[in-house]
């Protein structure tokens, strides 16, 4: 009787535990500059984490210092909201909205039809939309900075300002290799970045940097 109880018992708690695992969906993010920009060359490509039960989105994006094309990575640039809506037709899509915080301003907005309910891992299925389209913008502000400039004979430090503002077409692509691994692990949505930075960090990519800082390097 006793062993029947605790048989039970770990039922339900493999039951609860298995409940208690988020559904994350995983996108690739890509950016394409489009239109007026000053210094807009940071923004490559990135990840969206969203967590389907919290309604939430995260991110990281890969950014690219302009002189000196070294990628880096930055966590939470943007994070938001995820949201379903019906349009006049009755036809379901999901919507992305989130935005920055500190210094930096950026704002991302992707919106896509949901077209499929898909196994996503986990022993967990959902509806969701394969791509969403829509745009990236961001601007720092104007700060100071410096750079070396030297030869055998004499260098010399010259100082300077630098700010940035533009905008990028959009695309986020669902991963379902990634999504199925994040929710096969049981991981919530800091889990999920964490994996991400990690594939990046294993493929050349350095770990986080909270804004884009660009390393200006003349030629002697």
């Amino acid at each position: 009787m006793k062993t029947r109880f605790i048989c039970t018992l770990l039922a339900c708690l493999t039951l609860l535990a298995t409940a208690a695992s988020a559904q994350l969906l995983i996108y690739n993010l890509s950016l394409d500059k489009t239109g007026r920009s000053v210094n807009y060359t940071f923004f490559d490509s990135g990840y969206l984490v969203v967590d389907l039960e919290a309604s939430t989105f995260s991110s990281v994006i890969v950014l690219t210092d302009p002189n000196t094309f070294t990628y880096y990575q930055t966590a939470g640039l943007v994070t938001g909201s995820y949201s379903t809506m019906l349009d006049y037709s009755g036809y379901n899509h999901a919507v992305l909205f989130g935005t920055s915080s500190g210094t930096d301003n950026a704002a991302l907005q992707v919106i896509g039809g949901i077209e499929s309910n898909r196994n996503i891992g986990g022993d967990q299925r959902a509806n969701l939309a394969r791509k969403l389209r829509g745009y990236f913008l961001a601007s720092g502000p104007q700060v100071d900075a410096s750079t070396g400039n030297s030869t055998t004979s004499n260098s010399t430090t010259t100082s300077f300002q630098y700010g940035y503002a533009g905008s990028s077409e959009a695309a986020a692509t669902y991963d379902s290799n990634l999504t199925r691994q994040a929710n096969n692990q049981g991981l919530d949505s800091a889990g999920a970045l964490d994996l991400i930075g990690q594939i990046l960090a294993n493929r050349g990519v350095p770990g986080y940097t909270p804004t884009p800082t660009p390393t200006p390097t003349p030629t002697p």
